[in-house]
């Protein structure tokens, strides 16, 4: 198999991008675009020693479940990789993306569950995050192109709210209109990085966060005047907030930030509890899903109200106050110490008696609640992509709760981790919930028993 060569591929999977898979001459083929059960005529574009990737030049046969994609940027933007697929597919296939990973390392569960979908699965995010960058002189607003930083334009991004998602560009026009350029990442140079907007979906409240990238910008009274301006046409504008950035990184948030209008939080509510929000802690982007989620996690424990819950990666408590009224006691550990000040602002304001949040690294801090003599009966956690560290996870097998409550937004790491836990623990269920749909991204709800013998 060499590069530019044509074949005929039957596409017998797809992967955890969505992309097609194959098999031609003992090679694993990628198919970007590709679909399970489709015939194509491709180019090879990449070989490597264990796979190849090829370009779709013709589909021979579709598939039964292929969709014209809604959005007109949709080949080129990176945000979404699955809006040629219907919708019901998706779920099936990201169940089926869990099953293969869980399988490939010989993960044993009882029960894998089918994937939990929206409703409506349309302008769901409630964070818009576009990056500013300035391309040939001219300052532009977009999503970057696949594999690439260059800016994509839209009109309209039919998974974000639509609300924040118009805001972000009138605000991006405003400052164009007053002289502010975007951030050209060739020179390190510019004025404006990214424009982030928080929207609560019950509350209304928005928050705007301009990513800036001169420290002297915290201080252009040209800024105040727009945040002003946008607050008195919009009374749901609450907080308008400025982030510095100065590193060459693609980290979107810097360590600085200053509150130029308004408060330094919203609020949202996710099922009987209201939920403080700053710039930079992590609250779930699809808050109809987060309930789902977070319902579908507390159904599955086996909480009686005795319970001493240990809540790991815990941003701003969300989950941990959402389970409060079903154990005696929640302690949780966050590394961020913004987030962990909302989490103790969402007690306060959820008058959760029972609960305490500290600030800190989950392999660091959690050594402090043993040397205090306190011994979890439930962990939950809720780590980052790159799963469990190591240390996690000998101080929950060292712990040895009864229950664990892992909820994961990336299958591969969530199998990894599971294969470690499975030593000591009986994986009772895996549920699938669509968190993000028209992506390949999935979140899952996993819990896990002792075993007898331990």
């Amino acid at each position: 198999m060499k590069k530019n060569e044509i074949y005929d591929f039957e596409v017998i999977d797809n992967g955890m991008n969505f992309e097609g898979i194959a098999k031609k001459d003992d090679m694993v083929v990628f198919i970007p675009g590709a679909i399970i059960t489709e015939k194509v005529r491709g180019k090879i574009i990449k070989v490597n020693k264990n796979y190849a990737i090829a370009k779709v030049d013709e589909i021979l046969k579709k598939a039964s479940f292929r969709e014209t994609p809604f959005c007109e940027v949709f080949k080129t933007c990176g945000g979404c990789d699955a809006q040629n697929i219907t919708y019901d597919m998706q779920l099936i296939l990201k169940r089926n993306m869990v099953k293969s990973v869980l399988d490939k390392l010989n993960v044993e569960y009882e029960i894998l569950e089918n994937t939990i979908g929206m409703g409506l699965p349309l302008y769901y995010r409630n964070k818009v995050q576009y990056p500013i960058r300035e391309e040939n002189g001219v300052s532009k607003i977009g999503f970057y192109k696949k594999r690439s930083h260059s800016i994509v334009s839209n009109e309209c991004c039919y998974i974000q709210n639509r609300v924040i998602d118009m805001l972000a560009k009138d605000i991006f026009s405003s400052f164009i209109k007053h002289g502010f350029k975007g951030y050209n990442e060739a020179t390190n140079d510019g004025d404006i990085r990214h424009i982030l907007i928080r929207r609560g979906l019950h509350t209304k409240e928005i928050m705007v966060v301009i990513v800036v990238n001169k420290e002297e910008l915290f201080e252009d009274l040209k800024i105040l005047d727009i945040a002003k301006e946008f607050a008195r046409k919009n009374e749901n504008i609450k907080s308008f907030v400025l982030n510095l950035n100065t590193s060459n990184t693609n980290e979107i948030l810097g360590s600085k930030t200053k509150v130029i209008f308004g408060s330094e939080y919203i609020t949202d509510v996710i099922g009987n509890y209201r939920y403080f929000i700053s710039a930079k802690s992590f609250f779930q982007v699809n808050t109809l899903q987060a309930e789902v989620l977070y319902q579908t996690l507390k159904e599955k424990l086996c909480l009686t109200g005795k319970e001493i819950l240990f809540d790991l990666y815990s941003g701003v408590g969300s989950i941990g106050i959402f389970l409060s009224d079903k154990v005696k006691e929640v302690y949780g550990i966050e590394i961020e110490p913004d987030a962990v000040h909302m989490a103790n602002l969402n007690i306060k304001e959820n008058n959760v008696e029972n609960a305490e949040y500290i600030a800190g690294s989950v392999e660091e801090k959690i050594v402090e609640f043993k040397n205090r003599n306190i011994k979890p009966d439930v962990i939950v956690v809720d780590p980052p992509r790159k799963g469990l560290d190591e240390k996690s996870i000998e101080y929950i097998l060292d712990f040895g709760p009864k229950e664990i409550g892992y909820v994961s937004c990336n299958p591969a790491t969530l199998a990894r981790d599971l294969k470690l836990l499975s030593s000591n623990y009986n994986i009772k269920s895996v549920t699938p919930v669509d968190m993000f749909p028209h992506t390949s991204n999935v979140e899952c709800v996993t819990v896990l028993q002792l075993k007898e013998n331990m």
